[in-house]
């Protein structure tokens, strides 16, 4: 077996009560190479216990490095995954006449060589999967005789005109239509006259993610001659983005997962070194998914009335591909690779610093997708080591659904709540045993905003309790349970909560642990917890005026202070909220005078969606008292929804 275990499970016999948190490990030891699914400019070979991008070095072909090639725009095949790197012939659905793989296989005794009548031109297209820095393309014929003249390939060969051009827009590469000509929107290189058989293009270094090149036979009296053996296109230094995709890792059973650690270096390079560079301006990102079964991704034949229907990669593989736009949806036609959204979960949030808890259930299967990025051509993150816990499940399933206080059956089946204001939730939790599971006795929810433990209840039927305790914590509440749930035992609780939703729609994340084990919180899935509440699920939706603004409910409070030193109303509180906000917005609060002079101004920085507060101690910008009156209090949001602006006043009495 591959995988890398901390300890041996499959050996132990041990039951799952029996042992705590384990790790699956990549790296060091266990090479990157041998896990790689997909690699898109990703070394896993220089240094098989490290990951890291893949270096350009001037006069060294990248295409032989690359692989496995497809030489369709759209490919058929099943091994097939976005950004595996592509080589075509023409715009559309053309069948090439040559194997336009052999052009970019290092190879030159691989190629393609006629003499014809017709295709007084030729192109083809290269999509390198992710932009990279190029600034060399060079192509030419093979050596030898033509077998049908015995005319020298080169240089009798040579094309006469050719035309070089590239882009770095996918969408507009997959959106073009036709048969015809047309130059990416990156013109590198336009010859109307070539002698040259052996033809090298040099250009400014540029990110580049698609070539195509553009070729004239030399035109005979009676045919065109036609010979190509390789393309070749060289560079320096690092791409922006290299990402690593791991095969599919069998933990063994479903289990909970629990941190991800991982040991990551900045290198640079420096001539013909590689230095140490801390500083350096690159990143390291890991993205995790789990699943039930080993196969992501579902394939999908058609049944006799052009149904979808799912098949197995081996039955996909016998289909016939669908190539033209009237080939039938039809039996015995091949229909859409797609994810498999019923066994596997989405990727999660990505992670950026060693030791983060990934959002995902649990599963028995999981897969890793890694991301190095940087913003210069000379430095780069080096991936050493990565280690993922995981642990048995602490019950088979817990399952939990939320409504309002005021409307356990919400038509709909989805809870609605006022924006902005507090609001009382109650959130049902039920869990379901197999032998030897340990079971919880606390719990961790994450609110839409900062919220409280109202009430508690437990068993079947649920009876009002009082928690252990209850722990503010960062992202919502830690509620310890005054007695565990367990096979045997209270297998249900209500909470009953209060929040408030700034944000059109948000969910209740909760997650059940053991105070005294070591095994790793168990994540609550959305489902049906009880008769009771009648939304089968942990979102929310917010309604009201206040969605249609980003700024709001701003309150000064006391409207009149007196801030003269002697401890009372020597302060105003400012508060507000911000609603609907995609990205942090910067908020500014600044104070005038009825005449329109600045007193105060103060820089709040970056604040995301929720209540803020600020306070002021009736001092202008030099420290000194205000004068008694009547101020106008402004803030103002930059937001991703443009600028919002809301004024109050308040008087300052001595």
């Amino acid at each position: 077996m591959r995988y890398a275990f901390a300890l041996a499970l499959m050996l132990s016999g041990l039951s799952a009560r029996s042992w705590a948190v384990d790790e699956f490990r990549l790296g060091g030891t266990e090479p990157w190479a041998e896990w790689t699914w997909q690699n898109r400019m990703m070394d896993d070979a220089t240094d098989p216990s490290v990951l890291q991008p893949r270096e350009l070095k001037p006069g060294e072909n990248l295409f032989p490095q690359l692989g496995p090639w497809y030489r369709w725009r759209s490919p058929g095949e099943s091994t097939y995954r976005l950004g595996d790197v592509r080589i075509w012939r023409g715009i559309n659905y053309l069948r090439p006449r040559a194997e336009p793989r052999d052009f970019v296989d290092g190879d030159p005794t691989t190629f393609f060589a006629a003499q014809t009548y017709s295709e007084s031109n030729e192109f083809y297209t290269i999509d390198l999967g992710v932009p990279v820095p190029v600034d060399h393309f060079a192509f030419y014929p093979p050596e030898g005789r033509d077998a049908l003249t015995q005319e020298p390939y080169r240089p009798n060969f040579a094309f006469a005109k050719y035309e070089l051009s590239g882009s770095l827009d996918p969408v507009g590469v997959a959106r073009e239509e036709g048969t015809h000509y047309r130059p990416l929107d990156i013109l590198l290189s336009s010859v109307d006259l070539n002698t040259e058989a052996v033809v090298h293009i040099e250009f400014p270094l540029q990110y580049l993610r698609f070539l195509r090149i553009y070729f004239f036979p030399d035109i005979g009296r009676f045919y065109n001659k036609f010979a190509l053996a390789e393309l070749e296109v060289s560079g320096r230094g690092f791409p922006p983005r290299a990402i690593w995709t791991s095969q599919v890792a069998d933990l063994g059973q479903v289990v909970n997962i629990g941190r991800v650690r991982f040991g990551a270096s900045k290198w640079r390079r420096e001539g013909d070194q590689l230095a140490a560079a801390p500083n350096a301006p690159t990143s390291a990102q890991v993205e995790i998914k789990t699943g039930l079964d080993p196969t992501p991704i579902g394939y999908h034949g058609y049944d006799d009335i052009g149904q979808l229907v799912e098949v197995t990669q081996s039955a996909y593989e016998r289909l016939k591909q669908r190539t033209w736009p009237w080939d039938p949806p039809a039996v015995g036609w091949r229909g859409p690779i797609i994810d498999d959204a019923d066994n596997w979960s989405f990727w999660s949030p990505p992670l950026r610093r060693s030791g983060e808890l990934p959002r995902v259930p649990s599963g028995r299967y999981l897969q890793l997708r890694l991301t190095l990025a940087t913003e210069t051509l000379w430095d780069f993150t080096r991936l050493d080591s990565l280690a993922i816990e995981y642990s048995p499940l602490l019950a088979e399933r817990v399952v939990g659904e939320v409504a309002a206080a005021s409307d356990l059956q919400p038509r709909g089946h989805i809870a609605e709540v006022p924006a902005g204001q507090k609001i009382e939730l109650v959130c049902d939790l039920r869990a379901e045993f197999a032998a030897e599971q340990a079971g919880f006795d606390a719990v961790r929810l994450t609110l839409p905003s900062a919220g409280a433990l109202l009430g508690l209840e437990m068993g079947d039927p649920l009876q009002p309790v009082n928690a252990d305790s209850v722990i503010a914590e960062p992202e919502g509440l830690a509620i310890y349970l005054p007695e565990p749930i367990r096979e045997g035992g209270a297998q249900t609780l209500r909470l009953h909560l209060e929040t408030v939703m700034y944000t059109a729609s948000g969910t209740v994340q909760a997650e059940v642990f053991a105070r005294s084990g070591q095994n790793l919180p168990q994540q609550v899935e959305g489902g049906d917890a009880s008769e009771a509440l009648g939304t089968d699920q942990l979102r929310m939706v917010a309604s009201g005026g206040a969605l249609d603004e980003v700024l709001g409910a701003i309150e000064v409070q006391p409207t009149a202070f007196t801030p003269q030193g002697d401890g009372i109303n020597d302060h105003v509180t400012i508060q507000y909220n911000l609603f609907r906000l995609l990205a942090p917005a910067e908020v500014e609060l600044e104070i005038y005078a009825l005449d329109g002079r600045s007193t105060w101004r103060q820089t709040l920085g970056t604040q995301l969606n929720g209540r803020h507060r600020i306070m002021w101690n009736g001092r202008d910008t030099k420290d000194q008292l205000v004068a008694p009156g009547i101020y106008v209090v402004q803030v103002r949001a930059q937001t991703d929804q443009g600028q919002w602006t809301q004024e109050r006043s308040l008087a300052v009495v001595y």
